[in-house]
């Protein structure tokens, strides 16, 4: 009993004094949220665990296959996969190849494992080219409906819509023909 007696009485005491910055911060390290803005700083000791707890603060979890170097957000819908089968992801691999473009620069997202809308998609990602594969304009929530292989800008971002890369990755007539509407429509998007 007097051990509890004993801990209220010093909590009384530190609630009762302003503790520094950096104590506080050292104490509450897990739970302190940093929003980005300019913080007055007390000392250059403070400022440093600003700094420091800034950079230990989780990254958002992407939720895409690439590094989007580029800012084109490729969108497709394959309820089997995570992001693409094998046999697709290399077929899109040579699809960004003849672009002069890797995984590296795009922004997978598999649209059934994320649904999301237009408006979602430009709040977080601010993409500048937007290629759909067996989507449409409608199920992201765009204003307006479009045909496939049409370019169209909308919100400083060039969209595309084409036929699923199940469809596009076959040995038929065809899907050798739509290969040809979508190589055209790549080189005018990227100006090839």
């Amino acid at each position: 009993m007097t051990t509890l007696l004993f801990a209220i009485t010093n909590l009384k005491k530190l609630m009762e004094e302003r503790l520094p910055d950096f104590v506080l911060s050292d104490l509450f390290s897990n739970y302190l949220v940093f929003t980005g803005e300019n913080l007055p700083v007390a000392s250059s000791r403070s400022k440093a665990t600003i700094e420091k707890i800034a950079e230990e603060i989780p990254k958002p979890k992407k939720n895409y296959l690439g590094n989007y170097e580029r800012k084109i957000v490729v969108l497709v819908s394959d309820a089997e996969n995570i992001y693409l089968s094998d046999h697709n992801l290399n077929f899109l691999t040579g699809i960004l190849n003849a672009c002069k473009l890797n995984l590296a620069h795009i922004a997978l997202i598999n649209f059934t494992n994320n649904t999301l809308n237009f408006s979602n998609l430009k709040k977080n990602l601010q993409p500048e080219y937007l290629i759909l594969f067996g989507l449409t304009a409608l199920q992201i929530a765009l204003p307006f409906t479009m045909p496939d292989y049409q370019v169209q800008e909308y919100n400083k971002c060039k969209i595309l819509i084409a036929p699923s890369l199940n469809e596009l990755n076959q040995q038929t007539t065809a899907a050798k023909t739509e290969k040809t509407k979508l190589w055209k429509s790549l080189q005018k998007i990227f100006d090839l």
